[in-house]
């Protein structure tokens, strides 16, 4: 059997906080939105990824992805955001949004657009994870439901 990826339950709430901790990501909020995430679980079970999609208004925002390294690959990667994308979709979510140092052509691949900062909504910048935004710095990058 290969890696399964399922909706995060409260017992891989440490998993998915030791994961993101090695990635240098925050942990704050995840308690609140445990049901929000997704985990890719090896065949030993074991948590080897993560994505949330945290609510925000009508919108969704991706958040703490990670996949560690030694079951990354660009196959892996692009599944796995593609179900979180539709997951979000399925949860209703008219727009899905996420922040990011890096990776622009890998999120371009799958269809976000990168917004200026004029076009980034407030109820996004009012949102808990977007104080890790920083000007000039951190992309905001968005994604329409409708053209998926």
């Amino acid at each position: 059997m290969g890696i399964v990826i399922r909706i995060a339950t409260e017992k891989d709430l440490l998993p998915i906080q030791r994961l993101l901790a090695r990635a240098s990501l925050s942990k704050r909020g995840i308690e609140q939105n445990i049901d929000n995430f997704l985990v890719v679980e090896s065949p030993a079970k074991k948590i080897i990824g993560t994505v949330g999609i945290e609510p925000v208004g009508k919108d969704g925002l991706l958040r703490s992805l990670v996949l560690s390294s030694e079951n990354w690959n660009a196959k892996v990667g692009l599944n796995f955001i593609e179900l979180a994308v539709a997951y979000g979709k399925q949860k209703g979510y008219e727009n899905l949004y996420l922040l990011t140092n890096s990776s622009l052509p890998f999120f371009e691949y799958i269809g976000f657009k990168i917004l200026e900062e004029k076009e980034i909504p407030a109820h996004l910048k009012a949102s808990e994870h977007f104080s890790q935004y920083v000007e000039g710095v951190t992309k905001v990058m968005a994604l329409s439901t409708d053209k998926i």
